[in-house]
Parts: C-alpha cells; sequence; structure tokens
C-alpha cells in the first residue's frame, strides 16, 4: 500500500514538473515572437525613413534643376 501511495506521489510530481517545463518553454517562445516583432519594426521604420529621405533629397535636386533653368 506504501508503495502505491509514493508511485502516485512521484507521477504526480512528474506531471508538475512537465507541465512547469511546458510553461516555461511557451513564456520563451512569446518572449522571442515579440523580440522578433520588434526588430521587424524597427527595420520597416528604418527603410522608411531611407525612402522617405531618399524622396525628400530627389524632390530638393529637382527644385534645383527648376530653379536653375
Amino acid at each position: 500500500m506504501m508503495i502505491l501511495i509514493l508511485l502516485i506521489l512521484m507521477i504526480a510530481v512528474f506531471m508538475v514538473v512537465r507541465k512547469q517545463r511546458n510553461v516555461r518553454a511557451e513564456a520563451r517562445y512569446w518572449e522571442r515572437i515579440t523580440e522578433l516583432e520588434a526588430q521587424r519594426k524597427k527595420q520597416i521604420l528604418a527603410t522608411a525613413i531611407k525612402i522617405q529621405q531618399r524622396s525628400n533629397c530627389n524632390s530638393n535636386t529637382n527644385d534645383d534643376w527648376k530653379q536653375a533653368s
């Protein structure tokens, strides 16, 4: 009888440990997803800024040519 109780306790502990590992793994997964999304947003913003700067530079060059002629 004592062995059966110990076996049940060991199984319960094992199940709790597995659940904790799964919760931690899921938390790490979502942290990584959040980091990747933040990096992606920064890259998109940097690209948009570069495009805007090029557009402004081209506009200024066109204005200069118009004034020169």
